[in-house]
């Protein structure tokens, strides 16, 4: 059998997760994070591994869901996600606070788990309060290592940074060289390793082969399931720039912000953090012009999760804005939505190749 060097990529890093996992068991706490306004610097300067919680389809309900039926699929599928053999070793977890409902979760957590689960507040706006929210997320810190008995290391959290925004360099720098895929991105976005493993591991990525002939699709909106990339690539899309939650919109690059480095982490984390909820969505709709011109996006797949407010209502400003072939897909997160999304994402990019096809006809 041909080798897929996508699929390798993502193998081997899942590989060196696991060494690196194995080889710190027993001996520093895991903590669990729930959003894009979470500091990890901060978790590792405590001594503690970030642990992302992602979606996952596998994670079906087995009944009784205390979170209300009308919240979004992510926050109703978390406490299902905590039975997942991923999170079982958690010690504790902490979430900026991107919506009412992910606070609701934070709460049935506390109730129905053994470890502390702690979620500080995000302003609405730009520059609001900034000394008080800045000190909420080094209360909320404060709080989670004061139960698990952590002390905060100075050194490391420079250190970690530092490590950082080395890595955002080099995850930008890859993307465009074409040697990180879609799938490696998640993969980083949500990884437990410190910033010098992955930074290890990537360096020594070369440019993956692409068919010139396919279609460059951009996904964007909230947290993926998993199953997109893969629907795409089946179709004969390539997903070339993701701006989802667990996409290329971590390594965002971000500038002017202080060098002090807890206002650093809320500058970048929580104040200047590109999420539709709680912000203007003219920063996003920059940064994505900006991902479709550096991806030579032909169109973009947009997904919002069901009954995420954020997303789902941006929608039509950020269809407008992009002017571009547009598909939406309202995500529950679960495998019964897989055919159809199939059958979705296949006619838009028979729909698009098409559209190739008559430019080039033209010329």
């Amino acid at each position: 059998m041909k080798s897929n060097p996508r699929q390798n990529q993502v193998k081997d890093f899942t590989g060196l997760e696991s060494e690196y996992l194995e080889s710190i068991e027993g001996r520093r706490s895991l903590v669990g994070y729930l959003c894009m306004r979470t500091p990890v610097e901060l978790i590792e300067a405590y001594g503690a591994v970030p642990i992302r919680i992602v979606s996952s389809p596998v994670a079906v309900s087995s009944g009784f869901n205390p979170i209300r039926n009308d919240a979004c699929s992510f926050c109703k599928q978390v406490p299902e996600l905590m039975k997942l053999d991923s999170y079982k070793y958690l010690s504790g977890i902490i979430a900026g606070s991107c919506c009412d409902q992910m606070r609701r979760t934070v709460d049935v957590l506390n109730e129905t788990l053994d470890i502390p689960a702690i979620i500080y507040s995000a302003p609405r706006t730009y520059g609001q309060n900034a000394s008080f929210f800045l000190n909420e997320m080094k209360a909320a810190f404060a709080k989670l290592a004061d139960s698990l008995r952590l002390t905060i290391d100075e050194n490391e959290l420079h250190k970690a940074i530092k490590s950082r925004k080395q890595l955002r360099k080099l995850v930008n720098q890859k993307r465009y060289d074409g040697a990180i895929s879609a799938p490696l991105i998640h993969k980083l976005a949500g990884s437990c390793l410190p910033a010098e493993k992955i930074i290890e591991f990537l360096t020594g990525l070369k440019p993956l082969p692409v068919n010139s002939d396919s279609v460059r699709l951009m996904l964007f909106g909230s947290i993926p399931s998993g199953k997109e990339i893969l629907l795409i690539e089946e179709v004969g899309g390539y997903v070339a720039v993701d701006l989802t939650c667990l996409g290329d919109r971590v390594f965002e690059i971000k500038q002017n912000l202080p060098e002090e480095p807890f206002e650093f982490l809320y500058k970048h984390y929580i104040e200047h953090n590109n999420c539709p909820h709680r912000r203007s969505y003219a920063p996003l709709i920059d940064y994505a012009k900006q991902q479709i011109k550096r991806g030579a996006i032909d169109g973009i797949v947009y997904r919002s999760v069901k009954y995420c407010h954020p997303f789902g209502l941006a929608a039509k400003r950020f269809k407008e804005e992009l002017g571009m072939p547009f598909l939406e897909l309202d995500d529950d997160l679960t495998l019964q939505a897989t055919g159809s999304f199939r059958t979705r994402l296949g006619a838009f990019v028979e729909m698009l190749e098409a559209q190739k096809r008559r430019k080039v006809a033209q010329v």
